[in-house]
């Protein structure tokens, strides 16, 4: 599972699926802030940013503003090479986790359907695929117990966005919990740096730039940051359900079924990434919050999807993407969601039948 072939077909599957859900989303997202990101990749760390917290994320739009093209093409480049890279990366390290090629195949579907990754092919103006990169790339990291490369990634990732230092922090709450080979202050020790450069770097900003982001409604923490406004502009507490629901969709369900039967690794990281990416629904959309913690959900998910024959899994894995991406990329070629919501359903009951005939079956042989 670790050859050329293997990477190389993993990568055509995951690039196959980006590139399909960006084909079917329409071509202008209703709102982006592309405007703001596009601000911060021509004035890179100049003075008296009018942007609030967008100049901090300067890393993606002031690379893609060095390669000679119009800006809607580097976004949308960025956008699949990044969400591309991301699911074969997080693929890979399922299947190295969860059993082979096939649980790499099922571990791509679900991430280019989930809501997080095809929203970006909504709106692909932000830097929100180069953060699954990072995230995925540290994922890797943890289970390959490269502490050091995952600081580098940690460290250069925070200005790409903030939610890199909460994947740090995952791992690092992980190491804690886990305590692995009395290595753990390898983990912890990293993410408090990251924390502080991050920390650091505003506070430098704010006080000699004229940077801040005292504006920006996220950042009203008394006020109840974003979450307030969330949860004032999404009335009813059946849609507020449906836009926790929708990250994964039927995935949370596989995903806590493969909790109790995953690899210890994955469990102590699945467990330190809770509390960071709860914090984190306070100052993001919950959607979008929690469609950046596919770095456990996924291999979770995957780990349970295993359990059952593949021709299920499958069914599973495509049905769920397709409701999920139909809701992230407002793909109109899809049904309604509503409608893509039944054979999800159905496939996830499928599912659920046949991990507890497994369950029953391992039960019979034990006695």
């Amino acid at each position: 599972m670790t050859g050329v072939r293997f990477w190389g077909s993993v990568l055509a599957l995951n690039a196959a699926l980006a590139l399909a859900v960006q084909v079917g989303a329409p071509d202008r997202p209703a709102h982006s802030d592309r405007q703001e990101y596009e601000y911060a990749g021509t004035h890179g760390l100049a003075p008296n940013c009018g942007w609030a917290i967008y100049c901090y994320r300067f890393l993606v739009p002031v690379a893609l503003n060095q390669i000679p093209v119009d800006w809607e093409q580097r976004w949308r480049g960025h956008r699949w090479a990044a969400v591309t890279a991301a699911g074969t990366v997080i693929a890979v390290t399922t299947a190295q986790l969860a059993g082979g090629p096939a649980a790499a195949a099922v571990a791509s579907i679900i991430t280019q359907g989930s809501f997080g990754f095809s929203f970006t092919a909504y709106d692909p103006y932000s830097a929100e695929p180069m953060v699954f990169v990072i995230a995925a790339l540290i994922t890797w990291c943890w289970f390959a117990n490269r502490w050091l490369l995952a600081f580098a990634l940690g460290l250069v990732g925070v200005f790409v966005k903030e939610t890199v230092a909460l994947v740090s922090g995952a791992a690092a709450m992980a190491a804690l919990v886990e305590r692995r080979a009395g290595v753990w202050r390898q983990w912890v020790a990293p993410a408090a740096v990251i924390a502080i450069a991050l920390l650091g770097f505003h506070w430098i900003m704010d006080t000699y730039f004229g940077w801040g982001i005292t504006k920006n409604a996220a950042a009203q923490f008394s006020k109840g940051s974003w979450l307030a406004i969330w949860w004032t502009h999404n009335p009813g507490l059946v849609r507020k359900a449906f836009l926790v629901f929708v990250p994964y969709g039927f995935a949370w369900a596989y995903a806590v079924a493969g909790l109790r039967i995953a690899p210890a690794g994955l469990r102590t990281l699945a467990w330190g990434a809770a509390l960071p990416f709860l914090a984190l629904n306070y100052v993001q959309n919950p959607e979008r919050a929690l469609g950046t913690a596919f770095f456990v959900i996924v291999p979770l998910a995957t780990v349970a999807l295993m359990r059952v024959p593949l021709p299920v899994a499958l069914a599973a894995a495509i049905t769920n993407g397709l409701f999920t991406a139909k809701v992230g990329a407002s793909i109109a070629v899809l049904p309604p969601s509503w409608i893509l919501l039944v054979p999800a359903a159905g496939s996830a009951a499928w599912v659920f039948w046949n991990l507890r005939q497994g369950s029953g079956m391992d039960d019979r042989q034990s006695e």
